[in-house]
C-alpha cells in the first residue's frame, strides 16, 4: 500500500484537486488501475511506477500530472462541479448543450453574441453535475454523430461553436441522464414545442427521402429501359446490316452468273456461226444460221454451184460402183 506524500498533497491542493478523488494503484497494471479509477470516479492515481523524473501521480490516461500542465487543466475541470444547460433554437431546430459554472444568464449571453449565428435561443432545462469534465467527455462521445459545425464570432474573431447538435431535446435529455446529474429547472412548454417542431422536421425529411428514393428508382428504371431500347436498336441495326450484306453478296453472285451465262451464250453463238470444212473434197458444210450466207454465195457464183453438183454426182456414181462390186463378190462367194 502507498500513501500520498506531503509534497503530493500540497501539489493536489494547490491545483484544487479533491483528495477524495485520488486512488491507490499500488501493484496494479496501467490497464487495471484505469478501469478501477473509472469505476470509482477517481481522477488521480498514486503508488504507480514513477516517471523518468520520479513522480508518481498520474491521471487515467497514465500521464504524469507533475510533468504535464495540460493534464492538470483537464483534471481540474473534471474535479470542478458546475451547471449543465440545454438551450434550443425554434427557428433552426438546433440544440445547444454545454457546461458552465453558473447558467443563470446564459440565454441572454448566447443571444447577445449571436452564438452559432442564432439569436432566438430559449432555455429548456438546467441541472448540476459534480464533474464538468466527465459530463463533457460523455456528451462529446454520445452526441458526436449529431454535432453541427457552426461559426462563433467573439471579440472580432471567428471560431467554431461547440456543443451545437441536430438532435431532439428529449433524446438529448436521455443521454444526459446516463451520467450523475441533478435536475434544477425544466421548461416543459419549451421542451414540448421544440419536440413537436423537430418531429415535423423529421417527418418532412423522411417524406423527402422517400420521394427521392422513388425518383431515383424511376430514374434507374428509365435508364434500364433506355439501355434496353438502345440495345434493341443496335441489334436491329446489326440485323439490317447483315441483311444488306447478304443481299449484296447475292446480287454479286447473280451478276457473276449472268456474266458467265453471257460469255457462254456468246461462245455458243460464235461456234454456231463458224463455217466448218467437210473432209470430202473440201465440201463446205454450213449450219442453219449460215445457210443464208451460203445461198447468197451460190447465187452470186453459178459456176461454183455446178462444180459442186458435179462433185456430188461423181461421188454417188463411185458409191454405186462400190456397192455393185460388193454385191457381185457376195454372189460369187455364195
Amino acid at each position: 500500500m502507498a500513501t500520498l506524500t506531503d509534497e503530493q498533497t500540497d501539489f493536489l491542493k494547490s491545483h484544487h484537486i479533491p483528495l477524495d478523488k485520488t486512488f491507490d494503484a499500488s501493484g496494479l497494471s496501467s490497464k487495471e488501475y484505469k478501469a478501477r479509477m473509472k469505476e470509482n470516479g477517481a481522477l488521480v492515481a498514486y503508488g504507480v511506477p514513477p516517471c523518468p523524473k520520479g513522480h508518481t501521480l498520474k491521471n487515467k490516461q497514465a500521464n504524469c500530472l507533475q510533468c504535464n500542465p495540460q493534464a492538470i487543466a483537464s483534471l481540474k475541470r473534471q474535479a470542478t462541479p458546475g451547471e449543465l444547460y440545454i438551450a434550443v433554437s425554434p427557428s433552426q431546430l438546433l440544440v445547444k448543450i454545454s457546461l458552465v459554472e453558473n447558467a443563470s444568464d446564459i440565454i441572454q449571453q448566447l443571444n447577445s453574441e449571436n452564438h452559432a449565428e442564432i439569436n432566438d435561443w430559449a432555455l429548456a432545462m438546467t441541472g448540476r453535475t459534480d464533474s464538468i469534465g466527465q459530463m463533457e467527455n460523455h456528451l462529446q462521445q454520445r452526441l458526436a454523430d449529431y454535432q453541427v459545425p457552426r461559426r462563433l464570432t467573439a471579440d472580432g474573431k471567428t471560431t467554431k461553436a461547440s456543443g451545437v447538435y441536430d438532435v431532439d431535446v428529449h433524446d438529448a435529455l436521455e443521454v444526459i441522464n446516463e451520467m450523475p446529474f441533478t435536475l434544477s429547472e425544466i421548461d416543459n412548454a419549451v421542451m414540448d414545442d421544440f419536440h413537436a417542431r423537430y418531429s415535423d422536421k423529421q417527418l418532412r425529411e423522411q417524406q423527402q427521402a422517400e420521394q427521392l428514393a422513388i425518383e431515383e428508382a424511376a430514374r434507374k428504371q428509365a435508364e434500364l429501359a433506355e439501355q434496353a431500347r438502345q440495345k434493341q436498336a443496335k441489334l436491329e441495326q446489326q440485323r439490317q446490316l447483315q441483311q444488306q450484306a447478304k443481299a449484296q453478296k447475292l446480287a454479286q453472285k447473280q451478276q457473276r452468273q449472268q456474266q458467265l451465262d453471257a460469255k457462254k451464250a456468246q461462245k455458243q453463238q460464235k461456234i454456231a456461226t463458224q463455217v466448218k470444212h467437210s473432209p470430202l473434197d473440201g465440201v463446205l458444210v454450213a449450219t442453219p444460221k449460215s445457210s443464208a450466207i451460203k445461198s447468197s454465195s451460190i447465187k452470186q457464183s453459178p459456176q461454183g454451184f455446178f462444180d459442186n453438183q458435179k462433185n456430188v454426182m461423181w461421188l454417188m456414181i463411185a458409191i454405186a460402183v462400190i456397192l455393185a462390186i460388193m454385191v457381185t463378190a457376195y454372189a460369187m462367194l455364195k
